[in-house]
């Protein structure tokens, strides 16, 4: 009776302790927070020399036509530096499998454009901060990093441990039993990206499958910035973005987001500042006259809530254009749906989702989310954009204010789903105010016009063009969101 009694007794600590490595590694996971200094809102400041600029990849009379200047004004900004450089890109190799496919060699121009003003100007410090998947977490070193370092420019990896997990049922466990092994040494496993690459091993897979990383795209230098939804990485040179090119306190601000980032991931932060002027920042923007365009720098949290509150804002008479590669937040659906259902006119182009560096995609989360809310939401007006190979790849949001004779924008790095907009990757957006009739906001106004309805071109399809109602899909894509199974 006893040992029966001893017997239970020991299964049951067995089970306790079975359910405390399960659950702990979760609980761990779920108190992961972001380092100080992210999820930031700036205050409205003047912009000067505002530049809306874009990439377009389309058809036309049967050709592919490409029109794409973000690339141009980026190796600009760097040849006009003087004083220091710094970059912040996700995506920043040249790895791909070229022999099926051949693209621009947009990393090589960068590099070599960075080395040349190092070269030019030894003791101008020159600082790129990228994402670890780059080096394929730690594996081997992408050559064109090595090749930067190599000439004096300090590189950064951001350490993706610092933030928070988006996936806690995965990285709680990669905390708790897996990072300990790093990620170092050669592998034996092909490369994702590139089938002569390097082989990888299976510690780097399982950082990987971690789904977070550092998802900006910004250009500073001491005089102007550029923010944009472009990775100058060969395998995206090809696909549809849109930038914003500008001076002002602005830049200030995004400077030091960009050193927190330095500061975090143990680098050195540079000596380095962005001479503001006396302007004083607005918490809000009450009236802008044409000549104006106020300003302001929201990074992860900052652009989910200026998203809400625009959206929120939008009554009858008012508009809503997006453009967008990923619209998967259910708070955000749930708002366009109220907004349109308030009588806003919300129109909205999206990428299908098929198409990811020449692997097909099964068109989640876009397809399944919009066909969802355009049927449940008869306000609500989606065209896909037509994309052979490349991705649009745009994170933009315009509004128009009918009483108030006001225009915002919305656009940068961010994607509208969870893990973009609440922290769980690092995104740097900047947020315009105009009136409707300043230049900027008319340009802005002219591209949509242009894609939506295939001026001089053909540039979106119907709805109906892939449309998809899969039950199936419909509850996976759901449900990935919510834990942060997914790329997205």
């Amino acid at each position: 009776m006893q040992k029966l009694k001893k017997t239970k007794i020991q299964k049951k600590t067995k089970f306790i302790m079975i359910l405390m490595l399960l659950l702990v590694p979760i609980l761990v996971s779920l108190g992961t927070k972001n380092p100080e200094g992210t999820s930031f809102t700036g205050e409205y400041y003047p912009a000067d020399e505002v530049s809306f600029i874009y990439d377009l990849s389309y058809q036309k009379n049967g050709e592919t036509m490409r029109e794409h200047n973000i690339l141009k004004a980026e190796l600009d900004l760097i040849d006009k530096a003087e004083e220091f450089l710094l970059l912040d890109l996700f995506l920043f190799n040249d790895e791909y499998h070229r022999a099926i496919v051949s693209y621009p060699n947009s990393v090589e121009q960068i590099t070599n454009a960075l080395i040349t003003k190092k070269q030019e100007n030894p003791n101008m410090p020159i600082i790129l901060i990228t994402d670890p998947i780059n080096n394929f977490y730690g594996v081997y070193e992408q050559r064109n990093l090595t090749r930067l370092k190599d000439a004096g420019v300090q590189v950064v990896v951001t350490d993706l441990n610092k933030m928070k997990d988006s996936n806690p049922l995965y990285s709680g466990f990669y905390r708790c039993y897996l990072q300990w092994f790093g990620t170092q040494g050669a592998g034996w496993i092909p490369n994702f990206f590139d089938d002569e690459g390097p082989r990888v091993n299976v510690r780097s897979i399982l950082k990987l499958a971690n789904f977070k990383g550092n998802h900006r795209k910004t250009f500073i230098s001491e005089d102007e910035a550029i923010v944009a939804s472009a990775n100058p990485h060969d395998p995206s040179s090809y696909h549809s973005n849109v930038a914003v090119r500008f001076r002002g306190n602005v830049v200030g601000d995004l400077l030091e987001s960009e050193k927190n980032v330095i500061t975090f991931s143990g680098g050195n932060v540079p000596q380095i500042t962005y001479q503001k002027d006396l302007t004083k920042g607005l918490d809000s923007v009450e009236k802008v006259d044409k000549e104006t365009v106020m300003m302001r720098l929201i990074t992860e949290r900052g652009i989910y809530d200026t998203l809400l509150d625009n959206i929120n804002r939008a009554n009858s008479k008012d508009e809503i254009w997006i453009g967008i590669f990923y619209l998967s937040d259910f708070a955000i659906l749930d708002a366009l749906g109220d907004a349109a259902d308030r009588g806003a006119l919300v129109k909205i182009v999206a990428d299908p989702n098929k198409d990811a560096f020449g692997i097909e995609k099964n068109g989640s989360p876009n397809r399944q989310a919009l066909s969802t809310l355009a049927d449940q939401h008869d306000g609500i007006e989606v065209r896909w954009y037509n994309t052979t190979g490349e991705q649009y790849h745009v994170k933009m949001a315009y509004f128009l204010y009918s009483e108030a004779n006001e225009a915002r924008v919305v656009l940068g790095s961010g994607n509208f789903t969870r893990r973009n907009l609440e922290g769980y990757n690092l995104e740097s957006d900047v947020e315009m105010v105009m009136t409707p009739d300043a230049k900027e906001a008319v340009e802005i106004q002219k591209y949509f016009h242009r894609i939506y309805f295939n001026q001089d071109g053909e540039y979106t399809l119907p709805m109906e063009h892939y449309y998809e109602k899969n039950g199936l899909k419909n509850i996976l894509w759901r449900i990935q969101e919510v834990l942060g199974l997914c790329t997205w």
